[in-house]
């Protein structure tokens, strides 16, 4: 029997432990491990292999890499291949295709039906197939447990749980599939303006013009490597960010709790749940004692739920199953037990990837205008090479020459620079946002974030900082007090939190009653602190209120020792709260009381107004999206003590709107773009954050589920919407994907478990959890769009002034161009001029516009128009350069006078100064160093072309004397001065201006009606 052993390769003592433990089996005759090979060779009977194996699985290591083959180096090529055609095959759909595949619902029901049919067996034994996973939630404990065939007290016995590993397999879940460097590569060159190039470079060299190849495919070379530089830095940044994985359990078996890999967990073993600690799979519980579990990743609630071996309704939500635990989410307090139902890819976990693995990726509004305007600059470079072509041929013209000046046309048809302005574009962009925090990991989503109609927006943890905190709190005598984060708190005692009351007084936070409630609060708690005093571990619940005691000043370290905790009696289902016992240096025996409110204040002594009335505060409490809680006390609480409690106060919980949101999602608006709010919490607490941070009740979805979220993102981009998804969870997963952007959070979300799933599938990650910055996002996009456009219509027009001048030029019986002038004058004037425009500053008022139309085209037949009369421009200012003077130079000063011509054009495509949108002629912004610089360069290497005679030769260009200079210079200013001020051309649409949408049209573009319950359809 030959084996191959995860985590052999390369290591000698475990390839000698290996031996060892294979020799001692009865019946082995030999075994030998290589850890050069990283595989297992054992000469043995047949009923000694199962132990063999058994023992290599013990040895093994999950998730370590296999040991190089020749086989996997024939894979990792073939896999290479494969992504290089999956790169060119997305990027030849349609637009729109990914937007009509099935809905995530059809395809997590599938993922349902395959799970079913992929071996999960919920009941192993008796021959039946029953799907236990399913109607775990709904079925009583004790059934379920008997159809696993498991006694949830002794466990699986070892035997079996090996009988069950070899039938369903590891419980392990496949990473997401990060882009290799191949398909990266792929995503820079397959493209209809690189295709066009490399054909053109190709025609070079059939016609022996090595000079005018190696240029062209310089262009390319450079443009493919910025890209994938670029997008490589950022697969290389989220690597680095760690992956989704549970290292081991608690398992009971025969009898015994014991630590396992999680990978070896099976259907009917039963974890043992323990506060802090990590779900390994989905389980039923089976037991629980102040059980919670922190589900926010998986469901986006977000305070911990409360978890019981009752069952719930077969229809309820995933939110909603408090019967349940689930892999991938977290013990938040308390402990118990629970049955495993489902592992690995089937769990809800599970579910959620195979969404993701299924979703197609959607072609970004940028790549689908470029390929637009690339496929009509190749049929525009066919026609004009055939109509060159064709006159030549009716003057009997030499066919070779003929073919040349086609090429020559077509090359010059094809602007060299056209790719390159896109990609260092957007790596510019990329890298200047990378400065604020925003990692740009696919660089076409750096503009279509300048296209943003519409962002869905998760709730915890990117609007809220999904960390409770306590926000207000009702003391007798004083009212309800706001709860506010001093600046600079924690400078002193007390000095770390404000509180104000509702008529703007301030209450000291040293004040006895205040002082009293911080006392139940730091005591009545079950969490650990650091040496320093920091709350290090204990539900989201405990931990905001021990740190509001210690803002408060209350000195929590110390009282937790001197007040040594004597008996408590934890929350049940008969009662909700919590009661602890101490034994308090200063006050004695005090009983010290935590839970809900109405139960609490009826055990406190208090007249029936004052009872009626700290009720109906915790009425108004909660309607703001609060969770409440009433603290109260008493002296002497020794068992028996029946005295009634003295109610200290009511405390109320959320989990606050993140610094800087508001104004954000205020920016945004004025931006023109809507913000919709999807979350899994509760209806009131989703409505209260919402109402907070100005997001109207209409654009609030609570219970939203992951297939929801979907469904969401879906009917909105069927509405012609570009939707913007935030999100930080497993469940933001499907919609992350499938929105345009993709926007995940990536600093101290990096605390969450499943951050790293939304980070892969994200096109953009915020490193440091700033929504804000989203708004600078979407104005740098914004900003990119039109300069991109600028330099867009920079190319149209300048090149078709070649084309029109040869075309001129062959219908007269002349060729004003050489082939290689036209290249020269391609290079010149299509690379740094446009460059120099991709890096304009955005234009003022750019976040107080709406959205541009995305239905509108990167140039409207407008801007065909103008650009037209441009192109017209310039090419006849380069014939009256050829037409005027002797034949000998006429080419020359031609020449000269397109790349004048072409050069000064560049003013009518910058960005405007001013913010007059009536302007009939907005001035050109003065503020950019690159347009100087590039007009410097390439006047100087024209200069060059004219003055140094081996370059003069090579372009066929011959030496001009000072007349003929200023006549070919006048000649390439005269189209400048006929659309400057006072010029024949003067008016209104002359200057490239950026097409907006109107509000109106944006707002008539409803919030699609979509179910957020599971199973909801747009």
């Amino acid at each position: 029997m030959r084996l191959e052993v995860a985590g052999l390769f390369g290591d000698p003592a475990r390839a000698a432990r290996i031996e060892r433990d294979l020799a001692a089996i009865p019946g082995v005759l030999s075994a030998r491990a290589s850890a050069r090979t990283g595989r297992v060779l054992v000469r043995l009977p047949e009923c000694a292999a199962e132990a063999a194996r058994a023992v290599l699985r013990a040895h093994a290591v999950p998730g370590a890499p296999p040991p190089p083959s020749a086989r996997r180096l024939a894979l990792t090529v073939a896999q290479g291949v494969r992504g290089l055609l999956r790169g060119a095959r997305r990027r030849a759909a349609p637009a729109g295709a990914a937007r009509d595949e099935r809905p995530a619902r059809q395809a997590l029901a599938g993922g349902r039906a395959g799970r079913a049919h992929a071996a999960a067996p919920a009941r192993v034994r008796g021959g039946r197939a029953e799907r236990v996973e399913e109607t775990a939630h709904a079925a009583e404990a004790p059934e379920v447990a008997r159809s696993l065939d498991v006694d949830p007290a002794v466990g699986l016995g070892a035997a079996e749980a090996e009988r069950r590993l070899r039938e369903v397999g590891p419980n392990v879940l496949a990473g997401v599939a990060s882009r290799s460097s191949l398909e990266i590569l792929a995503g820079q060159i397959v493209t209809v303006p690189t295709a066009l190039l490399l054909g053109a470079a190709g025609l070079s060299l059939a016609l022996g013009d090595l000079l005018d190849a190696s240029a062209v495919l310089l262009v390319i070379g450079a443009n493919a490597a910025i890209g994938t530089y670029t997008e490589s830095r950022a697969e290389e940044l989220l690597h680095a960010w760690g992956d989704l994985r549970v290292e081991w359990a608690r398992v009971v078996r025969d009898g015994r709790e014991q630590r396992l890999a999680a990978s070896e967990i099976v259907p009917g073993d039963v974890l043992a749940l323990r506060a802090g600690e990590p779900i390994a799979a989905d389980a039923r519980v089976v037991r629980a004692r102040d059980l919670a579990a922190d589900e926010s990743t998986l469901t986006g609630e977000s305070e911990p739920v409360e978890k019981s071996p009752a069952p719930v309704d077969e229809g309820a939500p995933l939110a909603e199953r408090r019967s349940m635990v689930y892999a991938g989410t977290v013990v938040a307090s308390g402990e118990g037990a629970a049955v495993v139902v489902a592992t690995g890819g089937r769990t809800e976990l599970g579910d959620i990837q195979r969404a993701l693995s299924r979703e197609g990726e959607r072609t970004p509004p940028l790549e689908r205008e470029l390929a637009w305007i690339g496929r009509r600059l190749a049929a525009f470079a066919l026609a004009s090479s055939s109509a060159v072509v064709a006159v030549g041929l009716a003057r009997r013209r030499p066919l070779r020459v003929l073919a040349r000046s086609a090429v020559a046309l077509g090359v010059a048809a094809i602007p060299e620079g056209f790719p390159a302005v896109g990609t260092t574009a957007l790596a510019l962009a990329s890298r200047r946002l990378r400065g604020r925090g925003i990692v740009i990991r696919r660089l076409a989503a750096a503009e279509t974030l300048g296209a943003v109609t519409v962002v869905c927006a998760d709730k915890t943890g990117t609007l809220t900082e999904n960390r409770m905190r306590v926000a207000e709190i009702f003391l007798p005598g004083e009212g309800v007090l706001r709860v506010d984060r001093a600046p600079g708190g924690g400078a002193g005692p007390g000095r770390g939190v404000a509180l104000l009351g509702e008529d703007g007084r301030a209450v000291e936070a040293g004040a006895p009653r205040v002082q009293a409630l911080a006392r139940i609060a730091a005591l009545n708690a079950d969490v650990e602190l650091s040496d320093v005093g920091k709350v290090v571990q204990g539900s989201g619940t405990e931990r905001a209120l021990v740190e509001f005691a210690l803002a408060a000043g209350y000195p929590v370290s110390a009282r937790r020792v001197s007040a040594r905790r004597l008996s408590e009696e934890r929350r049940s289902a008969e009662r909700a709260f919590m009661v602890t016992v101490h034994d308090h240096p200063e006050l004695g025996h005090i009983e010290l009381v935590k839970g809900a409110p109405e139960q609490v204040v009826a055990r406190c002594d208090l007249p029936e107004e004052a009872r009626r009335d700290a009720l109906s505060l915790n009425e108004a409490m909660a309607s703001r999206g609060l969770r409440v809680l009433a603290l109260a006390w008493r002296r002497n609480g020794r068992p028996g003590n029946d005295a009634p409690l003295v109610l200290a106060g009511l405390v109320g919980l959320r989990d606050p709107p993140r610094a800087g949101v508001k104004a954000a999602l205020a920016a945004l608006s004025r931006a023109g773009i809507r913000t919709l709010m999807l979350t899994g919490d509760q209806e009131r607490t989703a409505r209260a954050i919402g109402a907070e941070l100005g997001i109207p009740p209409d654009a609030v979805h609570s219970r939203v589920t992951p297939e929801a979220k979907l469904d969401i993102v879906r009917a909105l981009q069927r509405r012609g919407e570009i939707v913007a998804m935030t999100g930080d969870g497993v469940n933001d997963g499907p919609a992350l994907k499938a929105a345009d952007v993709g926007v995940a959070m990536g600093g101290a979300a990096r605390e969450r478990r499943g951050t790293d799933i939304a980070r892969a599938v994200a096109d953009v990650v915020l490193s440091d959890d700033d929504l804000p910055s989203l708004t600078e996002a979407v104005c740098e996009g914004r900003r990119l769009h039109d300069n991109v456009r600028r330099a867009i219509a920079y190319f149209v027009a300048t090149n078709a002034s070649e084309v029109l001048t040869m075309l001129a030029g062959a219908v007269a019986g002349a060729s004003p161009l050489t082939p290689l002038q036209l290249l020269w004058i391609n290079l010149l004037t299509d690379v740094a001029p446009a460059l120099a425009l991709a890096l304009e500053p955005a234009e003022p008022g750019v976040m107080r516009r709406p959205p541009r139309d995305p239905a509108e085209r990167l140039l409207s037949p407008r801007d065909h128009r103008a650009l037209a009369v441009d192109a017209a421009l310039m090419s006849g200012a380069s014939l009256t350069a050829y037409a005027l003077g002797g034949r000998a130079t006429a080419g020359t000063r031609a020449f000269t006078a397109l790349v004048t011509a072409q050069l000064l054009h560049l003013r009518a495509c910058r960005a405007c100064a001013g913010d007059d949108e009536r302007a009939p002629l907005p001035s050109p912004r003065e503020d950019n160093p690159h347009v100087v610089r590039a007009l410097a360069a390439t006047s100087a290497l024209q200069a060059l072309a004219l003055g140094v005679r081996p370059l003069g030769r090579l372009l066929g260009a011959e030496r001009l004397r000072a007349g003929e200079i200023a006549l070919a210079v006048a000649a390439g200013a005269l189209p400048s001065l006929l659309r400057g001020p006072g010029g024949l051309f003067e008016g209104p649409g002359r200057d490239i201006v950026i097409v907006k949408a109107t509000r109106a049209e944006h707002a008539a573009r409803a919030v699609p009606t979509v179910s957020t319950r599971k199973g909801g359809t747009p």
